[in-house]
């Protein structure tokens, strides 16, 4: 008898609090949400959460306050999102960087236990300096395999997207670039336009003054598609001669995350102010005033694609020995 009781008492308990779930998540939100962007202020992550804070307020009647929590690669960031009560109410300015924070030990979750919200980017573009006697990528690639190793590519750090999409060029083409890493776009760019660099890969809106001023000349998007500059004109796709590129899976992308086992009721309201969000103006502006190009995936759709390029770059960071720990011990698939 007492067993039963014990039983009966679970389920409604069980029941009072499924009860109390949805009623939460009717009224959500009730309070200020906690937006934690991973990278410092006035950077591309940090200005697209703002604007999609912006917009997710019109769309879910709340407050959005958005910070800044630095340092660990992402990691801390991403502690102090998950270890946070899963309310729907702390949420984590993300990137392509939380991508490899599991191989790099920044952070013990990885993409799958994660639900992101991808809303936008910038293509890889690999450009050189007005004077360069490289006119053409085709240019650039010869002047390479004739002499491996002779042409420097100047990228952000090691293991970030933009060396991977060096790497993947260097990779498709079968040539042996000399690859710099920088502390950031910003000084590789800076390589390039002294000529300490031959050619800088970076996203296409990290070099826009460059290109409108004509100080630096694209050669090609690191991308199957070709990229239309307003005033300059079509940038070819390398991918068209050299398809190989999407071996690794590498692209920037901006947006956010919550924690997977967010209650889903909870999910839906934010999925459902995401798609909104992206119809605002204030998001839609991202692309024409920093040539960003709008994504607007999420749940399954962004995890698929996101897996893959974890597990490309994981194992590309541990070929290159800059990931310490083998990807199949994290259970991080090889591609």
């Amino acid at each position: 008898m007492k067993a039963w009781h014990f039983l009966r008492g679970s389920v409604a308990a069980l029941g009072l609090l499924a009860v109390s779930n949805a009623a939460s998540a009717q009224n959500y939100p009730t309070k200020p949400i906690d937006l934690s962007v991973w990278a410092a202020a006035g950077g591309g992550t940090d200005a697209t959460n703002r604007f999609l804070a912006q917009a997710m307020e019109k769309a879910l009647g709340g407050k959005i306050n958005v910070s800044n929590r630095t340092g660990g690669g992402g990691g801390v960031a991403m502690t102090h999102v998950w270890n946070q009560p899963r309310d729907g109410y702390t949420w984590l300015g993300a990137s392509e960087a939380m991508q490899i924070t599991k191989v790099m030990e920044f952070h013990k979750t990885g993409t799958a236990d994660w639900r992101w919200y991808m809303v936008a980017g910038a293509p890889g573009v690999i450009s050189v300096r007005a004077e360069s006697p490289y006119k053409t990528l085709d240019d650039l690639i010869a002047a390479a395999q004739k002499s491996p190793k002779s042409v420097k590519v100047g990228h952000c750090p090691i293991g970030c997207v933009w060396h991977m999409r060096a790497l993947a060029l260097g990779q498709a083409s079968k040539t042996e670039f000399n690859y710099i890493p920088y502390d950031g776009s910003s000084p590789a760019h800076v390589a390039a336009l002294t000529g300490e660099a031959d050619a800088v890969v970076s996203g296409v809106a990290e070099q826009t003054e460059f290109i409108r001023a004509g100080k630096l000349r694209p050669l090609a998007m690191i991308e199957m598609k070709p990229f239309e500059f307003p005033k300059v004109g079509t940038i070819p796709a390398a991918g068209v001669k050299y398809p190989d590129i999407q071996k690794i899976p590498a692209r920037q992308w901006l947006g956010m995350a919550i924690p997977k086992d967010t209650p889903k009721p909870i999910i839906a309201k934010i999925d459902a102010a995401f798609v909104k969000a992206m119809e605002d103006p204030k998001v839609k502006s991202l692309a024409s005033e920093r040539m960003f190009v709008l994504s607007g995936e999420y749940g399954d759709e962004a995890e698929k694609s996101l897996q893959a390029m974890e597990n490309a770059m994981s194992w590309k960071l541990f070929e290159l020995g800059v990931a310490k720990t083998s990807p199949d011990k994290l259970g991080i698939a090889k591609p």
